[in-house]
Parts: C-alpha cells; structure tokens; sequence
C-alpha cells in the first residue's frame, strides 16, 4: 500500500484524546480537508553544518533517502500524512559509535512554497557524545517536520528543536527510542508560527536510560501552540523528567498536554512531569493536562504537577523600586521563567544561543 492510501485509510482522529482535543486535526491540516494530500510539495532547504558554520567532523554524516523513513512510527494521521506528502523528501543524520563532538551541529530547515515537509532519521551512535540544533525557518504557508531516532547505548545526546517561522503551521511529529544507559536532553523552543501542533514520543526501552525533555514555549499576537509529550518506560531502572514552562501575552493560546506510562515490569522507574504557564494578559489562555499510567508496583517515584498565572506583582514592584522600567522588570522575569528550562537543554554554547534568541522575542509578548 503507498503511503498516500495508508494515509486516506485512516479513520478520522477521536476528539475525546488529549493529543487532538484543543487542535481538531482539520485545522492544523494544510488545506483544512483532510481527505485531501496537496499535490504540489516543495521540498525543504537543508544546511548541515557545525553552529560556527564549519564543515562537519569525521563520523557525522548527512544523506538522502530514497522514499519513506522504513522505520515504524506509533502515531496516527500527523505522521502518516507527513509520509504521504513528503515520500521524496527524506534524509538520515548519523553520529557514528564513540565520537565525541566539541562543538553543537546545526541543522537548518528553510521551508519553501506553500506546502512544505521533511522526514528526518536520526541514528546516534553507541558511546557517543554530541548535541544538535535543529533551526526551522520560515518560507512555506505549512511545514510538516517528521523526525524518528534511535539513541544507542551509553550514547549522551543533546537535542533542541527551534521553531523561527513566521506566518506559519507547523506540524510536528517525532519519536526517539533511548537504549541501555543513553543520557539524552530533548528540547523545544517555540517563537515563530500561528498555529503549532506537536505530537512528540520518547520510549525509553533499554535498562537505565535517562531522559530529560524540557520545553520554553513563546506565545504572543493570535498564536496558537498546542504540544503532546508521551513518555513510555519499558524498561527498568529508566528515568524522565518532563519540564514545560509556556509564557503567553497577547490573545495567544498555549497547550500542553503530557502522558506518562510506565509498563508492568519497567521496576525501579522514576517519572515526574511539570507544566508551568506565565500569563501575560488578560486575554491569553493556557491549558495543561499531565496525565499518569502506571502499570508497575515497584517504582521510585512518578508525579505530575501543572501551575498557571500571572507575572508576580512583589517582584515586579521590587524591581521597579531598584530602578528597572516596568517593562524592563517584566522582561526580566519573563527571562528569568523561560530559562528555568532554557538552562537544562543542553551546554553553555547551546544556552548562550538560545538565549539570544528568546531576548529578541521578548518584546512582543508583554
């Protein structure tokens, strides 16, 4: 079956889950009817680079792939409709076994056209060490990212995924698999784009994997960013901690919901999820729904907690008495709010740029 009628097979999504309850799929989709698959498709621009511009080092490689990614995915319509419109735009990134790499990679998708979409496949060798910044970049009306991994064994990965489109959707759909002793960092940054919809999953299947996914969402104007984290432990003695702090002016709307499920024999598991969002006017909405599925007795811990308003006022009055502006006092704590995550993504190259990107955006959220 082509990827096109596994596609159109698929029954309509079921409202009643988190994943598209506040993003009707319809909405999200390029035309807004779903039983259509555009036919024009421009690819995305791909630079692959170190963050300084340099060439890549020996053992990291970039290349094309004929068709489809040939690895499975556990989504429904996002990730088979990517497939569908983008069977010609497909590329694996490989980090071999044991390199170590000093410096961040880059990768840059400029979306082109009206529709646009890539499928990327990320293999992250065994007792490696390396961090990548995915930078996505405006040009296409409507972008459809689909990204799988696999992080081998011992590897440690950094990884941060940066949405800077413009009037924009975007459509995001990822799975990573953590094997034996991977330590792995997943961030997301959100600043560009109306409408945003992730749907991310992490498994962690190999004995003591560690994961952190951390997220510093900016909503202003009309924005729209709804994202669905599921973390899956099947295995035991793994660890995940889910971080997602949203910052909403305007008459933005953010969402976040987040699954955590530890399956029955995943002993000794140790999960925790946190949604935060700073409301920064009075007709921004935020949502979080963090849900648990435990199916294991014998875990160290598993929680989920989510908190939501607006900028405190006795800080903003103390900073104001110690000479700030009182949008220099906000900014401050917007600042100081997005990097409690920004801080936990990955190394101080990586946190000196995006911080340098979260200031730019600052001024229109307040």
């Amino acid at each position: 079956m082509s990827s096109e009628a596994e596609y159109l097979a698929l029954p309509a999504p079921d409202r009643a889950q988190h994943l598209w309850r506040y993003t009707p799929w319809h909405r999200i989709h390029p035309t807004g009817k779903p039983e259509e698959i555009p036919s024009e498709v421009s690819p995305a621009v791909v630079s692959f680079t170190l963050l300084d511009g340099s060439e890549l080092p020996k053992g990291v490689s970039i290349s094309a792939i004929d068709g489809n990614i040939t690895r499975n995915i556990d989504s429904d319509v996002g990730g088979a409709f990517i497939r569908a419109l983008s069977s010609k735009g497909a590329i694996k990134i490989t980090i071999d076994d044991g390199v170590i790499i000093e410096q961040p990679l880059l990768l840059t998708l400029e979306s082109t056209g009206s529709v646009s979409g890539i499928q990327i496949d990320v293999s992250v060798g065994a007792n490696s060490q390396s961090e990548l910044l995915t930078l996505i970049e405006s040009g296409a009306d409507w972008f459809g990212l689909l990204r799988l991994g696999t992080i081998n064994d011992s590897a440690i990965f950094n990884d941060v995924v940066v949405n800077r489109l413009g009037a924009s959707k975007l459509l995001r759909i990822e799975e990573f698999t953590l094997l034996r002793d991977a330590q792995v960092k997943l961030g997301t940054v959100g600043s560009g784009g109306v409408q945003t919809k992730g749907d991310l999953r992490y498994i962690l299947q190999g004995r003591g994997a560690n994961l952190q996914v951390n997220g510093s969402i900016l909503s202003a104007g009309n924005q729209h960013n709804d994202h669905h984290v599921e973390i899956m432990h099947q295995e035991s003695e793994t660890f995940s901690r889910l971080k997602w702090h949203s910052s909403c002016g305007g008459k933005s709307r953010t969402i976040g919901t987040g699954m955590l499920r530890i399956a029955h024999g995943a002993k000794g598991s140790d999960s925790a999820q946190v949604f935060n969002n700073l409301l920064l006017s009075k007709d921004a909405e935020a949502d979080s729904i963090p849900e648990l599925e435990v199916l294991e007795n014998e875990v160290v811990g598993c929680g989920h907690g989510t908190a939501s308003g607006p900028v405190d006022e006795e800080q903003l009055f103390y900073l104001k008495t110690r000479g700030f502006s009182d949008t220099g006092a906000r900014g401050l704590l917007i600042t100081a709010f997005l990097n409690a995550t920004l801080n936990e993504m990955g190394s101080k190259q990586i946190h000196t740029w995006l911080d340098h990107l979260i200031s730019g955006g600052l001024s229109s959220l307040s």
